[in-house]
């Protein structure tokens, strides 16, 4: 997938690999050249509309964002159907780079592919090399059973299953099309048909390895047994020599410090940013903010210091406090560094994480388009002031820091290698 997200988590898995001493090569879009190699990886570059941006240009994604931002101040189950129409187009990209991928399978000659994206890829799927599946969002989306509840809604796990039955029927009938034109498009191409269960399925399991991401503190293991083949993991946090001090402006000031991260793609909605800022401009607090590509457009209030892109992992062991827009990537770091998190979702798996987060007894959600200055401000107050909870994340912090994630994973890679060689 063509998100920091993405492109984090299969950093993260990769440096394992990388450590065991195998070759780590990754097909990205050249819009991100650079970003990888440093780390030890191999780079190959596939071409899209938006690939070779002049310099100082505004991803177009990001100014149809900023215009379209309200949309996702709607009812989840209208944001899901605005999904189900982007993923239109991303079916477009998929098909533009398929054959990009064949001439990089032919150059690379992998043992053994890993694929992170919502859509699959005929060229990966009939190439005949072992796949592995890392669904990298947040792991309801995955999941098609009666006891729990659709994804990408939100909903409670303990909500009525009247509720859940109508909604599973608007979900079917909103991603009904589009899976047809996949699934043909699949078969088209001499692909196995998609998984039938659920429309909401554009990837076909791997009959090797699925991979989900979520801390084992929110998983719905005990609602939703997997196959042998399903392995869960606490997430795949990347490691970096990146630094971070604290900015003199803040340093003095009273306050617990927050960091406040709405995503790569969240902050690019300029009336939301400056509608979050303004209030939090009023607390007795210090935050850290990303404030995105259209940065020039909002000012920060006194008790703010902001960049445009940020060293997450780096800031996040310095704060006591996260705000996120709930991305499954930063919701499984900030578990890693054992922080507290108030969750302001957007779209998408944002309100599955931030639910299950709330009803986990670990951090709360409020709707960033709707809640008021009084919840907002009184909310991060709780959350900073409960030593309970800081206590608690610091120990699944602990616990996380300690597993051994990756090593599992990478052996599960190395039993791939010895079977098909």
């Amino acid at each position: 997938m063509e998100g920091f997200g993405h492109i984090n988590g299969c950093h993260g898995l990769a440096e394992r690999l990388r450590d065991r001493g195998h070759r780590v090569v990754f097909a990205i879009d050249k819009k991100f050249a650079g970003r990888l190699a440093p780390h030890g990886f191999e780079e190959e570059h596939m071409y899209s509309e938006n690939s070779e941006l002049p310099p100082g240009a505004v991803d177009p994604i990001f100014i149809m964002l900023n215009e379209n931002g309200l949309l996702f101040a709607q009812e989840p189950i209208k944001v899901v159907e605005f999904c189900a129409n982007a993923f239109v187009a991303m079916m477009g990209e998929v098909r533009q780079k398929d054959t990009q991928y064949k001439a990089v399978l032919d150059k690379v000659k992998p043992d053994v592919i890993v694929i992170d994206s919502y859509m699959s890829s005929p060229v990966l799927m009939k190439s005949g090399i072992p796949w592995v599946w890392l669904y990298s969002a947040g792991p309801l989306g995955t999941f098609n059973n009666d006891n729990l509840p659709p994804g990408w809604l939100g909903l409670p796990t303990n909500d009525g299953r009247e509720k859940w039955t109508q909604l599973k029927i608007q979900i079917e009938s909103i991603w009904k099309d589009l899976h047809k034109d996949v699934n043909e498009w699949m078969v088209s191409e001499g692909v196995d048909p998609l998984p039938s269960e659920s429309n909401r399925f554009l990837h076909h399991f791997s009959k090797h390895l699925n991979i989900y991401m979520t801390p084992k503190e929110l998983d719905y293991k005990e609602l939703q047994p997997l196959a042998h083949n399903w392995h869960r993991v606490d997430g795949f946090v990347r490691t970096t020599h990146d630094t971070f001090e604290i900015p003199e402006c803040l340093r003095n000031r009273q306050g617990k410090l927050v960091l406040l991260s709405m995503g790569s793609l969240g902050c690019a909605i300029v009336e939301l940013m400056v509608r979050l800022t303004t209030i939090l401009g009023k607390s007795k607090h210090r935050f850290i903010v990303n404030t995105g590509p259209l940065h020039d457009k909002y000012s920060l209030p006194d008790n703010m210091w902001g960049q445009p892109f940020l060293p997450q992992t780096a800031i996040l062991p310095l704060v006591d406090l996260v705000l996120t827009h709930g991305g499954n990537n930063t919701v499984t770091e900030t578990f890693y560094f054992g922080k507290p998190m108030l969750v302001l979702p957007l779209w998408a798996d944002q309100y599955d994480n931030a639910q299950r987060l709330q009803e986990s007894g670990l951090g709360l959600r409020l709707d960033p388009f709707r809640c008021t200055e009084e919840e907002l401000l009184t909310s991060i107050d709780k959350l900073v002031n409960d030593s309970n909870l800081a206590q608690r994340m610091e120990s699944i912090g602990d616990r996380i820091r300690d597993n051994n994630d990756k090593q599992i994973i990478a052996k599960r890679f190395e039993d791939l290698f010895i079977r098909n060689n």
